[in-house]
C-alpha cells in the first residue's frame, strides 16, 4: 500500500489522495449505501511530480520497460518503475497509465530469493495485465514553470534551433539556461584569438 500511495501521488503530480480498499458499497437493488470520496492534499509540487512521470515514462520508452511494453503499449506514452530487492528477494514494478496506477510484486512467503528482476517478473505480470484491458494514454498537463528545451550532443541547452533532443526543464527562465551563440568577427582584431594576435604584434 505504501509503493501504491507513493506512485499514486506521482501519478496525480503532487497530490495524494489516501488509497482505500473500499470504495463504495450498493445493496441489491443498485442503492449507493457507501461511496468513498477521498480528499486529496498536495504534498509534492506539481513540477517535482511531473518530472518524476517524465523519468518514468522514459522506462518504458528506452529503459528496463522498452523490450516488455514499447512494442504493443508504446503508444499509450505509460510510466514505469522496476525494482529489484537485495539478493533478488522481489521483483516490482509500477506502471501508470492515464487512469490507475498499478503495482506488480513476486515474492516468496519465505522471503527466499525468486531470482527474479523487476523486469523479468513483475513487469510481465503487468504487461499480461494491460493485455486484458484498454490503457488510457496517459497525458499530464505541464505544471506553470516546465519548459520543453532543446539540448545539442554536447549537453547545452540550446534556444536557436539544432538541438538533437527535447527535454522538459523545471525554470521559470528558460533563456537564461540557454548556450550564447558563437559571435562572429566583425574585421576587429580583437575578436581573434589571443596567440593569433600575439604573431602579428611583433
Amino acid at each position: 500500500m505504501e509503493v501504491a500511495q507513493t506512485f499514486q501521488t506521482i501519478g496525480s503530480l503532487g497530490n495524494r489522495a489516501k488509497l482505500s480498499a473500499l470504495r463504495s458499497v450498493i445493496n441489491q437493488d443498485g442503492t449507493v449505501l457507501y461511496q468513498s470520496y477521498p480528499q486529496a492534499e498536495t504534498t509534492v509540487s506539481p513540477q517535482a511530480a511531473y518530472m518524476t512521470l517524465f523519468g518514468m515514462q522514459q522506462v518504458v520508452n528506452s529503459g528496463t520497460a522498452a523490450r516488455a511494453l514499447k512494442p504493443k503499449f508504446g503508444q499509450y506514452n505509460l510510466a514505469g518503475k522496476t525494482g529489484t530487492t537485495n539478493d533478488l528477494r522481489d521483483s516490482w514494478f509500477a506502471g501508470i497509465d492515464g487512469k490507475e496506477v498499478t503495482i506488480a510484486w513476486m515474492g516468496r512467503d519465505n522471503n527466499g530469493p525468486t531470482n527474479l528482476t523487476g523486469s523479468t517478473g513483475a513487469l510481465i505480470l503487468y504487461r499480461h495485465y494491460l493485455e486484458n484491458q484498454t490503457p488510457l494514454t496517459l497525458n499530464p498537463p505541464v505544471p506553470e514553470d516546465i519548459a520543453q528545451m532543446s539540448i545539442n550532443a554536447e549537453g547545452n541547452f540550446v534556444c536557436y534551433g539544432g538541438g538533437v533532443r527535447t527535454l522538459p526543464v523545471w525554470t521559470a527562465d528558460p533563456d537564461s539556461l540557454c548556450t550564447p551563440l558563437p559571435q562572429e568577427s566583425d574585421g576587429d582584431d580583437s575578436a581573434a584569438p589571443k596567440w593569433l594576435r600575439d604573431l602579428f604584434s611583433e
